[in-house]
């Protein structure tokens, strides 16, 4: 018995043990993951906390940058490297021009957000992505925050996630579907480490891939990830939320009527927001210039406005944070005007000069993520209604719930996807208390902005995904050459060049065929014809009948696929041709052709025949 385990052991490759092969093997994997991704986020996050000390804040003498409970340098600023605060005005551009060498010398995908080639990778490359991407943009959004840039840094924590996800795909040999769940599981990963969220972590990773669904298939494998990532991140940072906030909650129910407003408020600002940042991205492409040096270009509005408010650069957390324990130092303009109206001003105008700053940076060819601006563009916008809400009904309004929920809804709003929005700003903070105005304001906001389109690789449902394509075991259709069903290839609607175009149509109705393949007299491939689309005319057609022969209306752009070509490809090829069969050949000699039929008869064959199919 030993000796038949041992023999059957040596006989199978090594290789063989480390596939996956159903659910099981495939959550194995996604705690793996979901451990790269977790340290994958520790180090990304220590990493820019050092540069942000050396550059903003012992250059620059910008302090305070990160949230209560975000890691960061308190070593005190290096005084003997301080040069000044007109610093901000340069660093931005110096960043900028760094992080754009580095984009375009070794990685040009690394520019933008990094959520729309995750996006882009789930729906058209079967979730395949470069291993260097994740490395590069992670480098290069360093530089672009550290040096004052205005974005997030979920972009390349969730490619890191995402990246090793796809490179155990690649390393077990796995198929589409399951390298698009650790893809997934990948991103859900480096969510649910950095923001200490481990449900929203999760749920933004299966919403954001559509505007109107959720890539339910991948939920709980995201969840695995998400959760271990979380524990691997904060074993070494610590399990606290990220925001510290006080007492939070509604007191009266009309303060419900403000919320609504908020709704509507964080619609309008993130039409805006994608109408300027589409605009400087299209103008970017315009410019005649080298790639490297576009990024730096918009470093110069950025350095400008955050040399008078400083507030707006980087990812704003710092300032988030302070508006939420009420420590914020607002400026009083003027003494003759009342200064919760100075509040509101002030905050609706940290939010506008947010969403140009962030424009410009990620726009121009920057790297870094949308999900950090715009928490602190919803947060302004729910302080403003919430210092408004106080100043109407006449007693003290919890602003900072006002801005919780003005985070949750904004990015609701412009990524569609609310359910992730809600819980993720509840975890963020550590408390469910605000779940009931978060639901109502997501939801409005989601609803208002179902034509926004901050993603455009996002789709709108998944039977518009090629990920969904006829939902069948591609997989299963992957294992399958043409060779290795010779037996199934026809060669009944044939045609040779010299016959006639009449006699064809009137041999095709008697085998009831409407697409040929067409060859030369010697038995080689020539093309194909319709005859859907290639028919005599009925005027004239005594005259025409005798002299246009098949090869004179033959399509010989329409090439023939090796024997050796799988199923799936083969599939495929066939729906971009519009034909219903497609001819075959090894080695430069036709063998015969492929109906679409046939590879429907022989998918439902196989899997009538075989186990039931498993996520790999």
């Amino acid at each position: 018995m030993f000796g038949k385990i041992l023999q059957e052991f040596r006989q199978r490759p090594f290789s063989s043990y480390f596939t996956i092969k159903g659910r099981r093997s495939l959550y194995l994997y996604c705690v793996l993951t979901g451990i790269v991704s977790g340290l994958g986020a520790l180090l990304f996050s220590r990493a820019l906390a050092w540069a942000e000390y050396i550059s903003l804040e012992s250059i620059s003498g910008l302090h305070n940058t990160h949230s209560g409970g975000e890691y960061y340098v308190s070593l005190g600023p290096i005084t003997s490297i301080y040069l000044g605060r007109w610093m901000l005005l340069v660093l931005p551009i110096l960043g900028g021009l760094i992080s754009g060498w580095i984009i375009w010398k070794f990685s040009p995908d690394s520019a933008g957000t990094g959520t729309d080639s995750l996006i882009d990778s789930f729906h058209n490359k079967e979730g395949k992505v470069d291993p260097k991407v994740p490395l590069i943009k992670s480098i290069a959004t360093i530089f672009t925050l550290s040096s004052g840039g205005s974005g997030g840094k979920e972009g390349p924590i969730s490619l890191i996630g995402a990246g090793f996800g796809s490179l155990v795909a690649n390393l077990t040999k796995a198929g589409a579907r399951a390298r698009r769940t650790l893809l997934l599981a990948g991103t859900a990963g480096g969510l649910g480490a950095i923001f200490h969220a481990p449900l929203g972590g999760a749920l933004t990773s299966v919403e954001m891939m559509y505007r109107e669904d959720i890539e339910s298939d991948t939920l709980v494998p995201c969840i695995i990830s998400s959760v271990t990532a979380f524990l691997t991140y904060s074993s070494f940072n610590g399990f606290g939320s990220v925001y510290k906030v006080p007492e939070i909650g509604f007191i009266e129910y009309k303060e419900l009527i403000f919320y609504l407003f908020l709704g509507i408020l964080c619609y309008l600002n993130g039409a805006f927001l994608i109408k300027v940042f589409q605009f400087i991205q299209e103008c970017s492409k315009s410019l005649k210039l080298p790639q490297w040096i576009k990024p730096a270009l918009g470093g110069i509005p950025v350095g400008i406005i955050g040399y008078f408010l400083p507030e707006v650069l980087g990812t704003g957390a710092g300032a988030l944070q302070d508006v939420l324990e009420g420590s914020f130092q607002f400026p009083n303009y003027s003494p003759y005007l009342d200064q919760d109206l100075q509040i509101i001003f002030f905050f609706l105008l940290l939010a506008f000069l947010k969403i140009i700053t962030t424009s410009f940076t990620i726009g121009s060819g920057g790297s870094a993520g949308m999900f950090g601006p715009s928490l602190f563009i919803g947060g302004m916008l729910g302080g403003a209604l919430g210092t408004f809400a106080k100043l109407v009904l006449g007693y003290h309004v919890s602003v900072a719930s006002f801005v919780l929920v003005g985070m949750g809804a904004f990015y609701a709003g412009i990524a569609s996807a609310p359910i992730a929005g809600m819980v993720m700003i509840c975890e963020i903070i550590g408390s469910y208390s605000l779940l009931p105005p978060l639901m109502i304001v997501s939801i409005i906001t989601f609803v208002l902005s179902h034509k926004l389109n901050l993603y455009k690789s996002q789709k709108n449902t998944r039977f518009e995904s090629p990920a969904h394509d006829w939902d069948m075991n591609r997989d299963l259709l992957e294992g399958i050459r043409i060779e290795d069903i010779r037996n199934k290839l026809r060669n009944i609607a044939e045609v040779k060049t010299s016959v006639l175009l009449s006699q064809l149509e009137e041999e095709a109705l008697k085998i009831n065929a409407s697409d040929y393949i067409v060859l030369e007299e010697n038995g080689n491939y020539f093309g194909m014809i319709s005859l859907r689309t290639s028919r005599l005319f009925l005027e004239g057609r005594d005259l025409t009948q005798n002299l246009i022969l098949v090869k004179d209306v033959t399509d010989t752009s329409i090439l023939p696929i090796s024997a050796r070509t799988n199923l799936a490809t083969a599939f495929k090829t066939l729906l971009d041709m519009g034909m219903d069969k497609i001819p075959v050949e090894e080695n430069g000699k036709y063998l015969g052709y492929l109906r679409y039929a046939d590879i429907i008869s022989i998918y439902f064959e196989k899997t009538r025949s075989a186990k039931p199919v498993s996520s790999s």
